[in-house]
């Protein structure tokens, strides 16, 4: 009965936001009083055009049993459509809170925007999609490397 309880909070949790999200992986565990699921070896999630694969993906829940945030850790990729831009790359940690509408990136980060052709190189990097604000930073003596076109002056 309690496994059924569990698997009733984490699909009804995901699909709270009206998409449908997908979670596989080779090891899936929950815990009721933290309220978290745990989703290990070849892990991979989807959503629309988003998706994940990390070696884990921590799924965490609010007293409502909702989705609240999404952490995916171990040499993520990623793949994201957001407000009409198309994010790739890679990172060590990535963190989604769905109702901010924020994305968190951590480790030795590559962020291509493929849509306006841009790449970004850094240590960390914050994404607030519902302001559109970015904080992108480096590592000790490693700069934030930002590589992008410019239109011709002509």
């Amino acid at each position: 009965m309690k496994q059924l309880f569990i698997f009733y909070i984490l699909f009804y949790s995901l699909n709270i936001f009206a998409d449908v999200v997908d979670i596989k992986a080779d090891h899936f565990y929950a815990n009721d009083i933290s309220q978290e699921a745990f989703f290990e070896g070849n892990a991979q999630i989807k959503q629309e055009n988003n998706e994940f694969n990390a070696s884990k993906i921590k799924v965490f829940f609010n007293d409502k049993k909702q989705a609240i945030k999404y952490e995916a850790t171990g040499n993520v990729k990623f793949d994201l459509l957001e407000k009409k831009i198309h994010y790739k790359g890679k990172a060590q940690k990535v963190v989604y809170a769905p109702v901010g509408s924020n994305y968190f990136f951590y480790g030795d980060v590559v962020l291509q925007d493929l849509t306006n052709n841009r790449v970004i190189k850094a240590q960390t990097v914050s994404l607030d999609l519902k302001t559109g604000l970015a904080d992108i930073k480096g590592k000790d003596k490693k700069p934030v490397h930002f590589r992008f076109e410019i239109e011709d002056r002509k």
